[in-house]
């Protein structure tokens, strides 16, 4: 094949599309997945190619020695500069989600990191990591790792046991089986965990697939020229036009990320010319732009471009955030990222890319390191470049592990939340300094601390006492006093759960036990609904929810203790479900009482949830952290309404102590009232036990 520099001006192309989008647009677009087609092009077709030398070794490390002297020492210098950014600008609540993502992109696993969390990679803002974008290399590396172990593994079992003929076609036609599987396991996960599916390895892998299949099918195809121009035309309108008519990150890698890919294609099968032909501005015009100069270096820079946009971006966000991403300060960090890449290529990839591989006598130390990295170049200024390069990455290196190992080991004395009696410390009233007034001084701080509040979590929870996303398991304890003959069941999702902290003082104290039936994500209603169409929660809730069921009317509960209502959208003042309603009355069948209680105002500016701990570490008050009144709660308690004719309904609304009459801050009497952006953190909670206790006498009777 000729050299295609066309391919690498569509890579320049690629990544300049994606640095556009991600700082002005807030949407995904296609630029990583026609990268991702690409690197499958290059790598994947290179290797089905040397399988028809029955000559070509099968030994995987020299592959594996290009590949980390190839991405390794730019992502290693990136991800230490990024986290001494981190350190320098973002608050210390955010530092070990960032630090765990620099160790799983160093090992190649950040793309699975991100699944768990479901991150949202739609838009930028100042609380997404400044790491988030490594999970493209991610699942790069780990479709290396396969695409080796496949095409050497197949190549030496058809060595030993067929001995004639190369293998080329037979690997061909496993790829093919192996695109034809991700294509469809891409189309099952976005129907049902698009999040999920946009991280997933096995959903991403036919993007990398199909541009080896191109690599080997296509490859002698030469298009007439007519053809050629309609050709490669129309995949750069595919390319382009990508983020302007959808978000990929809501459809891709499902059946739309063949809008960009499919362009991809198309300019590389058009740019596939006669032999001796060179494009022309007349003739393949598009071929001849994506060979110009200007393409083909940032081709040549894309990879160290596509590293350090994302970082400086989100840090700069975190340094400004009260400002839109303008065009002055969007060309200010395309400047600086152009900079930087161009600097990183030169001194840091070419160096070590490019090393001489002639022999040499080495000592045990330089052997070692040859391995790695490879033999020196032999000139002066090579070797200066390339010692100069090495200890830079080593440098790098060692600061980043020893920065995490530091963050780690420190760990415990962070995290441990101390215990605070909010009913009797002057200092940190909580919700008390709502509820009767009592001062809390201003020269205190906040109990737990911005980094303790975190973990600051329901005993459920700590006790494995609720049911996970993945789980349908119906899982009991039993909090409170539990001797006591009297129960109330606490029932539902998360946000019945962090109750839990004040129903267990109060069980103590006034002779009742709580019992939890608990489930994530999993609002206790009769068909594990909560929306008007009557849209299941998800599969696990809804077959859950039956169990849960059954389980309250096996233990005959004097009271059920769940949700009395739920915010509208994410943000907006609270409503109560029809669905709500209706388990109340079927609970009134049963002779079941329930003591319904108002949720909680969520966390949210508008543009995602914000995180108490983060927006205080940042240097906002906890009124500007916090949620105007009126656009989180509803004047009235919706619930009241909806219980008007239910006997057996009692509501707890515990607002006041939440919310003054204007705003609904994140410190309430110097304790923190959330652990995150719409969960109450235990302490605060503890804090309203007391008025917990003053509604629950009269509701059930007992004091």
């Amino acid at each position: 094949m000729a050299y295609r520099h066309d391919i690498d001006g569509l890579r320049g192309l690629a990544i300049a599309l994606v640095v556009v989008f991600h700082i002005w647009m807030g949407r995904v677009s296609g630029g990583v997945d026609v990268f991702l087609t690409l690197s499958g092009f290059f790598f994947l077709g290179s290797l089905l190619r040397g399988t028809d030398n029955p000559r070509t070794p099968l030994n995987p490390l020299p592959h594996l020695k290009r590949l980390v002297r190839r991405l390794y020492p730019a992502l290693v210098v990136t991800i230490a500069a990024t986290m001494l950014g981190t350190i320098l600008i973002k608050p210390p609540t955010q530092w070990t989600a960032i630090f765990d993502q620099a160790v799983a992109s160093l090992l190649y696993y950040q793309n699975w990191e991100l699944a768990e969390t479901s991150a949202d990679y739609a838009a930028a803002d100042a609380t997404i990591s400044p790491l988030q974008h490594l999970w493209s290399m991610s699942v790069q590396g780990q479709f290396y790792l396969v695409a080796l172990a496949v095409i050497l593994g197949g190549t030496a079992l058809w060595r030993l046991l067929v001995r004639r003929g190369t293998p080329k076609w037979f690997l061909l036609a496993v790829v093919a089986a192996g695109t034809a599987a991700s294509v469809w396991w891409s189309v099952i996960g976005q129907q049902t965990n698009q999040p999920l599916n946009y991280y997933d390895t096995a959903s991403r892998m036919w993007e990398l697939l199909i541009g080896g299949l191109v690599a080997i099918v296509l490859a002698g195809i030469v298009l007439p020229w007519p053809l050629r121009l309609i050709t490669t035309a129309a995949g750069l309108f595919l390319v382009v036009s990508t983020g302007f008519f959808f978000d990929g990150a809501a459809y891709f890698p499902g059946p739309l990320a063949w809008y960009p890919i499919g362009g991809a294609l198309l300019i590389v099968l058009g740019g596939n010319l006669p032999a001796g032909v060179r494009a022309t501005p007349a003739r393949d015009p598009i071929t001849w732009l994506l060979s110009a100069k200007v393409f083909r270096r940032l081709g040549d820079i894309s990879y160290s471009l596509y590293l350090w946009h994302w970082p400086l971006l989100i840090l700069w966000l975190s340094h400004d955030r009260d400002n839109e991403i303008t065009l002055v300060s969007g060309m200010t960090i395309i400047v600086i990222s152009l900079v930087l890449a161009l600097i990183t290529e030169k001194y840091i990839e070419r160096p070590l890319r490019m090393a001489s591989r002639a022999k040499s006598q080495k000592t045990p130390a330089a052997a070692a390191r040859d391995m790695l990295w490879g033999p020196p170049p032999r000139t002066g200024r090579q070797k200066r470049q390339f010692v100069g390069a090495t200890a830079l990455v080593v440098v790098a290196a060692v600061a980043s592990l020893g920065t995490v190992g530091w963050w780690s080991a420190t760990a415990s004395s962070r995290s441990s939340v101390p215990y605070v009696d909010s009913l009797t410390d002057p200092d940190h009233p909580g919700a008390r300094a709502f509820f009767e007034g009592v001062d809390a001084p201003d020269d205190v701080s906040f109990t737990p601390s911005l980094l303790q509040v975190g973990h600051d979590l329901p005993p459920s929870t700590m006790d494995k006492c609720i049911s996970t996303f993945e789980s349908s398991e119906v899982i009991t304890c039993v909090y409170g006093d539990e001797a006591a003959t009297r129960t109330i069941v606490l029932a539902g999702g998360s946000h019945a759960e962090h109750w839990i902290s004040g129903l267990d003082e109060v069980g103590r104290h006034y002779g009742f036990r709580v019992v939890t039936v608990l489930k994530m994500g999993c609002p206790l209603t009769l068909d594990a609904s909560v929306s008007d169409d009557g849209e299941q929660m998800y599969d696990s809730c809804a077959e859950w929810t039956p169990d849960a069921l059954a389980t309250i009317a096996g233990l005959q509960p004097e009271f059920v203790f769940t949700n009395a209502s739920r915010p509208v959208g994410v943000m907006g003042p609270d409503v109560t479900p029809r669905q709500y309603i209706e388990l109340w009355r079927a609970l009134e069948e049963q002779g079941i009482g329930v003591l319904a209680i108002r949720d909680t105002p969520w966390l949210n500016n508008g543009r995602g949830p914000v995180r108490a701990s983060d927006c205080l570490g940042d240097g906002d008050s906890p009124e500007e952290c916090g949620m105007p009144r009126e656009r989180s709660i509803s004047p009235i308690n919706p619930a009241s309404l909806a219980a008007a004719g239910l006997s057996n309904v009692r509501l707890v609304d515990l607002t006041d102590g939440l919310c003054g009459p204007e705003n609904c801050p994140v410190v309430v009497g110097n304790v923190i009232v959330y652990h995150d952006s719409h969960h109450l953190s235990g302490s605060w909670v503890r804090s309203a036990s007391g008025e917990l206790a003053r509604q629950l006498g009269p509701a059930t009777g007992w004091w």
